[in-house]
């Protein structure tokens, strides 16, 4: 008679081999769903492939030919930049300049009698951006600022090329700006040390960059015996720059720059905080060709209000700020710093736009408004919108 049993131990080992065959299979499964799933993966896949670019697909480098950083975030380029028409016998003095040279012609291996003129365009500058709000250029040769501007950073189109070609412009490949300039540089460089300008001094020799605790770039220079560092950030409104200055051997430090309104915040030996405001005003678009305004409107004179920066100094609710408030400010009486005094019209606005110097409102610091260059239907756009704030 033969027992149906196992021997004697036998059960605990077949329960361990089923537990672990169990286990192995579970190893596997997410192998098995794998191959079962991956096809579904590559099909989607390759259908989202078929909207790329084929330089996508194959992996080559793609960039964004109008970058932007951010406050949080800034975007630092070390790049060719615009010289936007600054005066260079005065802002841009330790510049070579560049001479025309001849065209060679491929066909008939000589020279042409036509000449190659000079790119009009600043080398190894560094340009800023911190998003909409504020970009700006410092120059490593003058080891100063530049200039400055809102709602844009540069087209990089010309100096990048497109992801199509993959080649940058053959001649005048320098970035293009666009936004709203609002700071320009003029006359000598504006720090003075121990009452000397700096461009009375030996050329500036810059040493380089570091990143402080706001992301932000913190430039170090040298000019003459003097080690000097310079912060730029966002003033405290809009168009309005915040410079913060520093040298190791603690010399009397002093900021002043033609037509531009200078606040100083702190100075004590060693250190100085200014805050500019504009003494620009230009709008620069990144596309070869302008739109055009057809009609002035309202509608747009309210755009053009927001983006040029009138919103910073003219308040729309009868607020004071830097400039008088727009409120029922056509057909009211103006009196001005000279004792004159008119009647706000049409004239008198444009007047005010194009030259803010001339007629200054009594109660305001004279020089807190850049000139605007605008086309006639901006103009008249803006006056339509001035009218209509009651």
């Amino acid at each position: 008679m033969i027992e149906n049993r196992l021997p004697r131990g036998s059960f605990l080992i077949l329960t361990l081999i089923v537990v672990k065959t169990f286990l192995q299979f579970l190893n596997i499964l997410p192998l098995i769903a794998l191959l079962v799933y991956s096809p579904f993966v590559q099909d989607a896949q390759a259908q989202k492939n078929n909207t790329l670019s084929p330089y996508v697909q194959k992996g080559y480098l793609t960039f964004e030919l109008k970058p932007m950083g951010s406050r949080e975030h800034p975007l630092i380029l070390r790049t060719f930049a615009p010289t936007m028409a600054l005066p260079k016998n005065e802002v841009l003095p330790n510049h070579s300049r560049g001479l025309p040279s001849p065209k060679y012609s491929p066909s008939s291996g000589k020279e042409a009698t036509k000449q190659y003129q000079p790119i009009d365009g600043i080398p190894a500058a560094i340009a800023v951006n911190l998003g909409k709000p504020l970009s700006y250029v410092w120059d490593t040769t003058e080891c100063r600022l530049l200039y400055a501007w809102t709602d844009g950073f540069l087209d990089m189109k010309n100096y990048w090329g497109t992801r199509e070609s993959g080649r940058r412009k053959g001649f005048g490949y320098v970035p293009r700006l666009y936004g709203f300039v609002f700071y320009k540089a003029l006359g000598k460089h504006p720090l003075s040390i121990d009452g000397k300008s700096i461009s009375d001094l030996d050329a500036p020799i810059y040493s380089g960059y570091s990143i402080d605790s706001d992301r932000l770039p913190v430039y170090e220079y040298q000019s003459g015996e003097h080690n000097i560092s310079l912060k730029i950030q966002p003033g405290p409104s809009t168009q309005t720059l915040r410079l913060e200055f520093s040298t190791t051997e603690k010399e009397a430090l002093q900021f002043s720059s033609p037509t531009t309104q200078v606040e100083t915040i702190s100075k004590i030996p060693g250190k100085l905080t200014v805050v500019i405001r504009p003494n620009a005003g230009e709008q620069f678009s990144s596309d070869e060709k302008k739109e055009i305004i057809k009609e002035p409107t309202q509608e747009i004179g309210e755009k053009l209000y927001t983006s040029l920066g009138c919103i910073a100094c003219h308040s729309l609710d009868g607020g004071k700020n830097h400039g008088p408030t727009l409120k029922g400010s056509f057909g009211s009486k103006r009196e001005f710093l000279s004792g004159a005094s008119l009647v706000v019209d049409e004239a008198y606005i444009r007047e005010s736009i194009e030259n803010p110097m001339a007629k200054t409102v009594k109660g305001y610091l004279t020089g807190m408004m850049p000139p605007y260059k605008l086309e006639q239907a901006e103009y008249d756009s803006l006056i339509l919108f001035i009218k209509s704030v009651r």
